[in-house]
């Protein structure tokens, strides 16, 4: 039969191992948490670019259509956009 110190000794070594584990479980999971949030940032950029890219695609697409169409037409079209619109209201003459 085992002795009693002897116990207390493989219950104290257990004790450490199972501490020692769960350091380096501890220190793995923060390890897989900042490398998740990595992705996630670099997902969220790509998703951006990717956004901006087909917002300018379809821009270019536009520019490219209205071109034609003013190549194709006689009337020259006006492709800028007006930041404000104002209605002009002649004022009336006197005929004194």
């Amino acid at each position: 039969m085992l002795s009693l110190s002897y116990k207390y000794l493989l219950i104290s070594f257990l004790g450490f191992a199972i501490t020692i584990l769960c350091i380096f479980k501890i220190n793995n999971v923060h390890e897989l948490r900042s490398l998740n949030t990595s992705l996630d940032n670099e997902k969220s950029k790509q998703i951006i670019l990717e956004s901006k890219f087909i917002e300018l695609n379809n821009k270019l697409l536009y520019k490219k259509s209205f071109l034609e169409a003013n190549k194709k037409s006689q009337i020259n079209l006006a492709m800028i956009k007006p930041k404000k619109i104002e209605i002009l209201i002649p004022r009336e003459t006197n005929e004194n």
